[in-house]
């Protein structure tokens, strides 16, 4: 909360929260919700072909029915919950319907996160020179931002490192924990040790490159649905601006959130949108036309994350307690099992 309000404080002056006159053509909102719908069906469906593999044979498989409403209710966690700390939802729900451990999935958790960020430095370095040219107060944002993307980029290439060392050697990484993190916190460190080998664990046990590339293209298309839909929510609210430039400002929202932020991503989400149009309008245009086109991005995007995640804790009967204790708690009933098997493994 404290976050948020922090936000909310250096933002106030710069577009209003809910604006005046928030009303858009009726053809816009309609549009933005179908690219919304493929948004989170591809951002949810794709992590199938990375927690997959993670199912031990000769046990039984884990399929669509489980991991896309999984990945849909952890989808509204990581947008609801401060911090980022949704983030434990996905593996902590698997945990619950199937026999894949919160470790194991948080390694491809961390894959996910990586990859997106990186995907979206890239689309914003790629889209640079399809910008129309800019000046003044424009210019010096699209350089300070192109700073800000090659700093991050130098992190989550790091970051990708360090996983992929874990992956190489998992039982070296537990040892290590247990060295430093374990003699830190001693009552803790079985635990410690445990969680950070499962981690690797997991991140050893990516997939092939046949369901490697899959999750690339699903990716690709997470990321084309929410570029379409952020284009034309932005052309309906009345901002002339190109496909590239949608690109581009997406990318700059895309890496902020990557910070921890308050719950519902209030004030980071807003802060991002801000830095993203400050490439190619005046503060004017953000502060009218902006904050129409901020407010329904964060509405839209809430409001369905919210339901369809709701719809999906319900129809898989997720333990939301789980979540917020940090705690998994695995079914003992058989039918359980049987789920995890289903056809639609495939």
């Amino acid at each position: 909360m404290v976050i948020g309000a922090g936000f909310c404080f250096a933002l106030v002056r710069r577009i209003e929260f809910v604006p005046a006159d928030p009303w858009v053509p009726a053809w816009v909102l309609p549009s933005y919700l179908v690219t919304l719908v493929a948004y989170f069906v591809f951002r949810a469906g794709r992590w199938h072909y990375l927690v997959a593999p993670l199912a031990a044979d000769p046990g039984p498989k884990i399929g669509w029915r489980t991991t896309l409403p999984v990945s849909v209710a952890g989808t509204m966690w990581i947008m609801v919950l401060p911090l980022r700390l949704g983030e434990l939802a996905r593996p902590l729900f698997l945990a619950q319907k199937s026999k894949i451990g919160v470790g194991q999935a948080l390694g491809t958790v961390a894959i996910e996160r990586v990859v997106d960020g990186l995907f979206v430095c890239g689309l914003f370095f790629a889209s640079l020179p399809l910008l129309p040219e800019v000046h003044g107060e424009q210019a010096v944002a699209v350089e300070r931002l192109r700073s800000l993307g090659l700093l991050a980029s130098a992190g989550l290439f790091a970051v990708l490192v360090v996983l992929l060392a874990m992956a190489l050697s998992p039982s070296r990484v537990g040892r290590l924990v247990a060295a430093t993190l374990g003699r830190v916190i001693p009552p803790l460190a079985d635990k410690l040790e445990s969680l950070a080998r499962s981690v690797a664990e997991g991140l050893a046990a990516l997939p092939s490159l046949v369901p490697l590339l899959k999750f690339l293209a699903g990716t690709v298309a997470y990321w084309a649905a929410n570029a379409l839909g952020t284009w034309l929510l932005a052309r309906g609210c009345g901002l002339d601006i190109s496909f590239p430039a949608a690109l581009a400002m997406m990318s700059v929202l895309g890496i902020s959130l990557l910070i921890p932020g308050g719950p519902g991503q209030f004030g980071i989400f807003h802060y991002g949108m801000i830095l993203g149009l400050s490439m190619f309008v005046s503060d004017e245009v953000v502060h009218q036309q902006g904050s129409v086109f901020i407010f329904w991005m964060f509405v839209t995007q809430l409001g369905m994350g919210v339901v369809l995640g709701i719809i999906a804790q319900r129809m898989l009967a997720l333990d939301w307690r789980a979540t917020l204790s940090g705690s998994p708690t695995v079914e003992s009933d058989p039918s359980a099992t049987t789920q995890t098997g289903d056809p639609s493994s495939s």
